[in-house]
């Protein structure tokens, strides 16, 4: 069998993704993550800004968070939930700013008040 790469802090990224999405409302936060795509952008954001870990492995070993968790020390860590929080609200501006200019040009003026007068 051969050789294949893995991303070892691509693991440990989506698993502190999963845990830190759990403490955020379901709405808009879970709903969007998942339903927009944007947690791949969220992947992405985290791992382009931490230092990537990668290991090398025969055919059919596999890779247990167990197995993982010892090469990233509490600060590593720590550095990956800020980021993961920090992606979370920039990417969520971005979001809401593309609604917000999409609903604008389908004819919706979101600065004019709903009241009917």
């Amino acid at each position: 069998m051969g050789k294949q790469l893995f991303n070892l802090t691509l693991i440990i990224v989506a698993e502190e993704i999963e845990k830190i999405l759990e403490t955020y409302p379901k709405y808009p936060y879970k709903q969007i993550f998942a339903a927009t795509g944007l947690y791949q952008d969220l992947v992405a954001y985290v791992l382009s800004r931490v230092p990537n870990k990668y290991a090398v492995v025969e055919g059919s070993e596999a890779f247990s968070t167990q197995m993982i968790s010892p090469l990233y020390p509490t600060k590593q860590r720590l550095d990956i939930e800020y980021y993961i929080h920090q992606g979370v609200r920039n990417l969520m501006s971005i979001y809401n700013k593309n609604n917000f200019e999409q609903c604008q040009t389908q004819g919706f003026d979101l600065n004019k008040s709903f009241l009917v007068s």
